[in-house]
Protein backbone atom coordinates (compact mmCIF):
# COMPACT_ATOMS: atom_id res chain seq x y z
CA UNK A 1 0.00 0.00 0.00
CA UNK A 2 1.37 3.43 -0.85
CA UNK A 3 2.22 5.53 2.17
CA UNK A 4 3.67 8.97 2.68
CA UNK A 5 4.51 10.51 -0.72
CA UNK A 6 3.26 7.36 -2.42
CA UNK A 7 5.90 5.13 -0.83
CA UNK A 8 5.67 2.27 1.61
CA UNK A 9 8.56 1.64 3.98
CA UNK A 10 9.66 -1.98 4.15
CA UNK A 11 10.94 -3.65 7.30
CA UNK A 12 14.45 -3.58 5.87
CA UNK A 13 14.22 0.15 5.17
CA UNK A 14 12.91 0.77 8.68
CA UNK A 15 15.86 -1.13 10.20
CA UNK A 16 18.29 0.64 7.83
CA UNK A 17 16.87 3.98 8.95
CA UNK A 18 17.53 3.18 12.59
CA UNK A 19 20.97 1.73 11.88
CA UNK A 20 21.90 4.83 9.90
CA UNK A 21 20.67 7.16 12.63
CA UNK A 22 22.54 5.24 15.32
CA UNK A 23 25.76 5.13 13.28
CA UNK A 24 25.60 8.81 12.35
CA UNK A 25 24.75 10.08 15.82
CA UNK A 26 27.28 7.73 17.41
CA UNK A 27 29.96 9.41 15.31
CA UNK A 28 28.62 12.91 16.02
CA UNK A 29 28.51 12.07 19.73
CA UNK A 30 32.21 11.19 19.57
CA UNK A 31 33.03 14.64 18.17
CA UNK A 32 30.81 16.37 20.70
CA UNK A 33 32.29 14.47 23.64
CA UNK A 34 35.78 15.37 22.45
CA UNK A 35 34.76 19.04 22.77
CA UNK A 36 33.15 18.78 26.22
CA UNK A 37 35.60 19.53 28.98
CA UNK A 38 35.26 18.62 32.62
CA UNK A 39 37.08 19.74 35.74
CA UNK A 40 38.38 16.30 36.65
CA UNK A 41 38.22 12.55 36.23
CA UNK A 42 35.19 12.15 38.50
CA UNK A 43 33.21 14.67 36.45
CA UNK A 44 34.34 12.95 33.23
CA UNK A 45 33.18 9.59 34.58
CA UNK A 46 29.85 11.17 35.56
CA UNK A 47 29.49 12.62 32.05
CA UNK A 48 30.17 9.22 30.47
CA UNK A 49 27.74 7.47 32.80
CA UNK A 50 24.93 9.95 32.17
CA UNK A 51 25.55 9.99 28.41
CA UNK A 52 25.67 6.18 28.22
CA UNK A 53 22.36 5.96 30.09
CA UNK A 54 20.74 8.38 27.66
CA UNK A 55 22.14 6.56 24.62
CA UNK A 56 20.81 3.24 25.95
CA UNK A 57 17.44 4.87 26.48
CA UNK A 58 17.48 6.20 22.89
CA UNK A 59 18.17 2.68 21.62
CA UNK A 60 15.27 1.39 23.74
CA UNK A 61 12.95 3.80 21.91
CA UNK A 62 13.34 1.61 18.84
CA UNK A 63 13.63 -1.75 20.60
CA UNK A 64 11.17 -1.86 23.47
CA UNK A 65 7.43 -2.50 23.46
CA UNK A 66 7.32 0.50 25.83
CA UNK A 67 8.99 2.75 23.22
CA UNK A 68 6.80 5.78 23.93
CA UNK A 69 7.55 5.59 27.65
CA UNK A 70 11.26 5.45 26.83
CA UNK A 71 10.87 8.40 24.46
CA UNK A 72 9.41 10.54 27.25
CA UNK A 73 11.99 9.27 29.77
CA UNK A 74 14.83 9.98 27.35
CA UNK A 75 13.67 13.52 26.66
CA UNK A 76 13.34 14.13 30.40
CA UNK A 77 16.90 12.91 30.98
CA UNK A 78 18.14 15.15 28.17
CA UNK A 79 16.26 18.12 29.64
CA UNK A 80 17.98 17.49 33.00
CA UNK A 81 21.42 16.91 31.46
CA UNK A 82 22.90 20.32 32.43
CA UNK A 83 21.75 19.78 36.01
CA UNK A 84 23.22 16.26 36.08
CA UNK A 85 26.55 17.54 34.73
CA UNK A 86 26.96 21.05 36.14
CA UNK A 87 30.76 21.04 35.79
CA UNK A 88 30.88 20.02 32.12
CA UNK A 89 31.71 22.90 29.82
CA UNK A 90 29.90 22.93 26.46
CA UNK A 91 27.34 20.39 27.69
CA UNK A 92 24.76 22.25 25.60
CA UNK A 93 26.10 20.67 22.40
CA UNK A 94 25.82 17.25 24.01
CA UNK A 95 22.24 18.04 25.02
CA UNK A 96 21.31 19.18 21.51
CA UNK A 97 22.96 16.15 19.87
CA UNK A 98 21.10 13.71 22.11
CA UNK A 99 17.80 15.59 21.68
CA UNK A 100 18.02 15.58 17.87
CA UNK A 101 18.97 11.87 17.90
CA UNK A 102 15.97 11.11 20.11
CA UNK A 103 13.66 13.24 17.98
CA UNK A 104 14.74 11.54 14.76
CA UNK A 105 14.33 8.10 16.36
CA UNK A 106 10.84 9.00 17.59
CA UNK A 107 9.98 10.28 14.10
CA UNK A 108 11.06 7.01 12.45
CA UNK A 109 9.18 5.00 15.07
CA UNK A 110 6.04 7.11 14.69
CA UNK A 111 6.03 6.69 10.91
CA UNK A 112 6.54 2.93 11.22
CA UNK A 113 3.82 2.67 13.89
CA UNK A 114 1.41 4.73 11.76
CA UNK A 115 2.10 2.59 8.70
CA UNK A 116 1.63 -0.68 10.63
CA UNK A 117 -1.59 0.60 12.17
CA UNK A 118 -2.90 1.77 8.80
CA UNK A 119 -2.03 -1.55 7.17
CA UNK A 120 -3.75 -3.54 9.92
CA UNK A 121 -6.94 -1.50 9.42
CA UNK A 122 -6.91 -2.06 5.66
CA UNK A 123 -6.10 -5.76 5.90
CA UNK A 124 -7.93 -7.09 8.97
CA UNK A 125 -6.81 -10.57 10.08
CA UNK A 126 -8.87 -13.43 8.75
CA UNK A 127 -10.16 -16.16 11.00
Amino acid sequence: MPGLLGMRVTGEEYRANLTGLNTFFGAVLGFVLADVTTTGLLEFAQMLLVTAGIVISILYVSASPQRWTYAVLTMAMIWWLPRLMPHAANAGRLQVTLAVWTGMTVFVEALWWWQQRRDSRRDPPTA
